[in-house]
């Protein structure tokens, strides 16, 4: 009845019946969209309390007779730790002083510091629910924490490890802002991270190929170059010399990242820079999508790059300087031999099929509920 009633605003007449029951499958796809993120939650184990989707990205339980959730983070950047135990774990603040916080600190996400940091308390600054003191954050995993801001390693127990790893913590995953910790250098996006080291004293050579107006050319660059998210050309490149007719990619930031650690729809590409220069036994690749800017530079600049063959001819000829070939082709496109036949990078390229494939399968499902919904409505137009 409430399917097929007229609009709230609308008396019946405007509303024909063909109109109402056209609106069914609509209604029903739109109820049905609503519920499925919390149908596909399900209770978590061993919890005494009720899973609640908070969005459709983070975990949070509501135990039975707590007024307030309890918000484990980000699905994608869980918190770590045991929750719910008595004792206290003691912090060690930059000035010496010893702070008693719950034996469960960080194990969820809550503002821990608020009213128990010697800074966060009434008439210090920033002093009690405000600035940092009122943001939430918990300890997380950094190899199982996958959002675009990255977690920082913690201060308050430098000596706990999780998994042999130092403790990490993050405001992100909480849905708040970091504002204790010093800014850190952009490293690139979540599941493309630059690699290299930063703040690094000294100079790295860069042989500039040559063209038939000048030969090559030898520049150097900081020896941190390709670390972070920087225009590392800007007025080093001797195209991006030139003032005003510098080329647009002199402005965009780009890094050295992991081809095998990178899920970009963007594949990286391998340098020009260092041709020699190896990263884990792979080739040194580079991207500037994953530093938010579109890659101007290497379909002009980076010809033999192999995303710029556009035949598997042209994509098989090409060699590296050992004489290993460079490119493979796969379907319709060209890219690093290392992407397809490297051992680390051969998962990478089995997830991307399989989350495609899984794609299609829910796209195909979806739409054969809806032709199966709309041909109901119009058999039911039919019969009036």
């Amino acid at each position: 009845k409430l399917l097929l009633g007229a609009r709230p605003g609308l008396a019946s007449s405007q509303c024909p019946p063909a109109m109402k029951l056209l609106e069914v499958p609509l209604l029903a796809l739109s109820l049905a969209s609503r519920l499925a993120p919390v149908a596909a939650t399900g209770a978590a184990p061993g919890a005494s309390g009720l899973l609640v989707l908070r969005d459709r990205n983070s975990l949070a339980v509501r135990s039975k007779g707590e007024p307030e959730n309890l918000h484990f983070g980000d699905s994608a950047c869980p918190c770590i730790g045991f929750d719910n135990i008595r004792g206290e774990t003691t912090v060690v603040l930059d000035d010496g002083a010893e702070v008693a916080y719950p034996a469960d600190l960080g194990a969820r996400c809550e503002k821990w510091d608020d009213g128990v940091h010697s800074a966060c308390k009434e008439g210090q600054t920033p002093g009690f629910g405000n600035g940092w003191c009122a943001q939430s954050w918990c300890f997380v995993d950094p190899c199982n924490c996958d959002i675009p801001v990255m977690p920082k390693m913690t201060k308050y127990v430098p000596d706990a490890r999780f998994l042999g790893k130092p403790l990490y913590w993050s405001y992100a995953t909480c849905g708040g802002e970091d504002m204790f910790s010093d800014e850190l250098p952009e490293i690139g996006a979540a599941g493309c991270r630059c690699i290299g080291f930063d703040n690094i004293p000294g100079e790295t050579e860069i042989v500039v190929p040559g063209d038939d107006r000048r030969p090559d050319q030898v520049v150097l660059y900081p020896a941190e170059i390709g670390g972070t998210c920087k225009a590392w050309d800007h007025k080093v490149h001797p195209e991006c010399t030139k003032g005003a007719e510098s080329p647009s990619w002199c402005q965009q930031r780009w890094c050295y990242v992991d081809p095998c650690s990178c899920s970009l729809k963007a594949p990286p590409k391998v340098t020009t820079y260092l041709p020699d220069a190896t990263f884990a036994g792979k080739s040194l690749y580079y991207s500037y999508e994953t530093c938010g800017h579109a890659d101007t530079f290497t379909k002009t600049y980076n010809i033999h790059a192999c995303v710029n063959q556009d035949s598997e001819e042209k994509c098989l000829k090409l060699e590296s300087k050992d004489g290993a070939q460079k490119c493979a082709w796969i379907g319709s496109s060209c890219l690093g031999a290392e992407l397809v036949s490297h051992p680390s990078c051969t998962k990478l390229i089995e997830k991307k099929q399989h989350v495609s494939a899984k794609s299609g399968s829910v796209t195909a499902l979806v739409g054969n509920r809806l032709l199966t919904l709309a041909a109901a409505a119009l058999a039911l137009i039919v019969a009036l």
